[in-house]
């Protein structure tokens, strides 16, 4: 479920950016806003988000869970990140 293979960093600005269309990547492009955020940023965060949602149902294995928080920590560019992500998929559930 987690993207692997990205070299790319989420950042607060790249999240506020996420945030302000809703998540909406149809939304956001129809924007024709030239903002710093790609569309395997866009997916990523979609994904880190459901991931973070299903541990915090309590619905993930151990493993599961391990992975999610890993990769998050892995992808975030500070512990601001990881903790807007982790508001944000509460928001989610």
């Amino acid at each position: 479920m987690i993207a692997t293979g990205y070299a790319q960093m989420i950042t607060l600005e790249k999240l506020r950016i996420y945030e302000k269309f809703g998540g909406d990547i149809d939304g956001f492009s129809r924007s024709k806003l030239s903002e710093s955020i790609t569309d395997q940023d866009w997916h990523l965060i979609g994904e880190l988000l459901q991931g973070l949602s299903i541990v915090q149902s309590g619905l993930a294995s151990a493993d599961f869970e391990s992975r999610v928080r890993a990769r998050t920590v892995e992808v975030a560019e500070d512990e601001d990140v990881c903790e807007r992500l982790f508001q944000l998929s509460r928001l989610k559930t």
